[in-house]
């Protein structure tokens, strides 16, 4: 009997390969690849339009890949979005090679291009966004080499930002050297003579305007309104860090801190901490003071650190755990927990009231007690499965089925098998007419 021909399968890595072809054998392969994928042709034309300054073959790419007249549904956008990947990564090779005007202008095609898809498709996971945010940046680094048209530039900036589409901002202060003295009048021009001075893109213009200006009064007037809450404060601030004037920045910051309320005031708290983050005395005045306004397990910790900072945190730490008991049972029990007091989390939890503290927490808690008292962990188990338990969903029965696992671990470790059988067995019967959570409990094994 003949023996059979057994093939065998080449080791070398395929760029080898690769390179032991001749071109003849290569042309064969990129051929027969083309015809079989479109996306294979797309990046023969793509490589094919590099090194030279004729941008033409690149332009067609941009207006064939980047363009659709169809809705994209969710999955639809997200293949899109992947598809259009190359000739992105094709023009950021072309803005490191060779900027120029053309270019330029090509970039702002395939952003517009890339907007009408996104507003025609469901872009729920952001990709397509994505693609025009790359192709935004694109466009400020290519101008960044001083090759666009002032005037022509400003007139896009206009265009695209106020007319085309309200998702993304064109900042003029990232195109300050591109647009240089005339191509800045020029958009200042456009943006006084908008009719909609009240929308949003105008709004912005005009802030990003007078941030070039440093004009401090005119920041304080567009951003801060009638500085009646956290938000306002926040901004004015925020401008007066981007112009380098961090003493004004951290009064601002103070002044929101002592005239409004709202859990935004953290934020001002966060930036009057990282402005004087060199003064850690300062620092741990300011989380004090914040523990102290608004107490919360965050601020507890976020004095913690500042305190630890300065080896300071035993001559704070009852005070702040005095400030979070007297007003925050939830924040006091989570507190207790970070800082591995297991005991007095516990001792607090219990005297809580009953709704204070949350499912969740419960849970860390029992969690963490299961290992020395399983008995304690048990009984929380068991009582948040009841609860979630409450409404008939399939996510909460596969949940407390798995609140139900750890219960039975923590009933194996208390020597509490037996109870806890009869405790399902009231379960079952209790939702008897649920086959589904019936279902679930059986292949959990919960009998």
């Amino acid at each position: 009997m003949p023996r059979k021909a057994v093939r065998v399968r080449s080791e070398a890595p395929v760029e080898e390969l690769i390179a032991g072809l001749t071109v003849d054998e290569l042309h064969e392969v990129v051929s027969g690849a083309v015809e079989r994928h479109g996306d294979v042709e797309r990046q023969v034309r793509l490589i094919a339009a590099r090194g030279g300054d004729d941008l033409a073959q690149l332009r067609a790419e941009v207006d064939r890949g980047l363009r659709t007249r169809r809705f994209l549904d969710y999955g639809e956008s997200a293949g899109w979005a992947r598809a259009a990947q190359p000739i992105i990564a094709e023009l950021e090779k072309a803005v490191e090679a060779a900027p120029s005007r053309a270019l330029v202008e090509l970039l702002q095609r395939a952003v517009g291009h890339v907007v009408k898809v996104m507003m025609h498709a469901d872009d729920s996971d952001g990709l397509i966004g994505d693609l025009a945010r790359e192709l935004l940046a694109l466009h400020a680094r290519a101008c960044d080499a001083g090759v666009a048209d002032p005037v022509k530039l400003a007139a896009w900036m206009v265009r695209f930002g106020f007319d085309e589409q309200d998702f993304f901002e064109v900042d003029p202060v990232r195109y300050t050297s591109a647009l240089g003295e005339t191509g800045l009048a020029a958009y200042r021009d456009a943006v006084d003579a908008r009719r909609d001075g009240d929308s949003f893109a105008v709004r912005y213009a005009r802030e990003r305007l007078a941030i070039l200006d440093r004009d401090v009064a005119a920041l304080v007037k567009l951003l801060g309104g009638d500085l009646t809450i956290p938000y306002q404060f926040i901004r004015v601030a925020e401008a007066m860090r981007e112009l380098g004037l961090d003493d004004e920045a951290l009064a601002w910051a103070k002044r929101g801190i002592a005239q409004t309320s709202g859990w935004q005031v953290a934020q001002l708290y966060d930036m009057a901490c990282d402005i004087r983050r060199r003064e850690p005395l300062e620092v741990l005045a300011l989380r004090r003071a914040e523990h102290e306004q608004m107490p919360s397990s965050s601020t507890y910790r976020a004095l913690r650190a500042a305190a630890e900072a300065l080896d300071a945190w035993p001559l704070e730490q009852d005070a702040a755990r005095a400030t979070l008991q007297r007003t925050d049972a939830r924040g006091f029990v989570d507190a207790l927990l970070s800082d591995d007091e297991l005991e007095l989390a516990w001792s607090a939890a219990t005297v809580a009231p009953r709704d204070a503290l949350g499912s969740e927490l419960w849970l860390r808690l029992a969690e963490r007690r299961e290992h020395d008292r399983p008995a304690d962990a048990l009984a929380v188990y068991q009582r948040i499965a009841d609860e979630v338990l409450e409404p008939a969903d399939r996510r909460a029965y596969r949940s407390a089925a798995r609140i139900l696992e750890r219960a039975r671990a923590a009933a194996q470790a208390a020597d509490e098998l037996d109870a806890f059988a009869e405790y399902l067995t009231g379960l079952r019967e209790r939702y008897r007419r649920r086959p589904t959570l019936i279902a679930i409990l059986d292949k959990a094994d919960l009998r």
